[in-house]
């Protein structure tokens, strides 16, 4: 009983050890660039993910348009350049349920929606560093 309990113990401090601080935030990975490519789509192809962004009970349209590597050029920061790797990336924009539209204007390498919310929003994960929050006229990173 004592191994036991010992072996339970350490299998569950490896798992809290292993994994993402914003996982527990999370409500999953909606749509995931490198998982695309590796499909087969091509750029340009698109696709969409339904959820629900401001906890009305309607689902919400997540609209995506998939690139196989990140564009040059794309930011304003004398060190940016350093940190691409060419991954390839997601454009989206959202259609509420009920007509509304919200473009979004990030290159994300995966989408994914918080429990979170900020102005009656969800927040949405744009790959694992960027936090999208709703400012009540639209998202924007920390």
């Amino acid at each position: 009983m004592e191994l036991s309990l010992k072996y339970y113990t350490a299998l569950l401090c490896f798992l809290v050890m292993s994994t993402p601080a914003y996982c527990i935030q999370s409500t999953g990975e909606l749509v995931n660039a490198k998982k695309l490519k590796s499909s087969g789509f091509m750029d340009g192809q698109s696709g969409s993910v339904n959820t629900d962004l401001n906890g009305d009970g309607n689902q919400d349209v997540i609209e995506y348009t998939f690139a196989s590597t990140t564009p040059p050029g794309t930011c304003d920061q004398s060190d940016c350049m350093s940190s691409l790797d060419n991954s390839p990336i997601l454009t989206f924009q959202i259609k509420m349920h009920d007509g509304k539209a919200i473009d979004g204007s990030y290159m994300c390498t995966s989408l994914g929606v918080t429990k979170n919310i900020h102005h009656g929003m969800k927040d949405i994960l744009c790959g694992p560093k960027y936090i999208l929050r709703w400012n009540g006229e639209d998202y924007d990173t920390d």
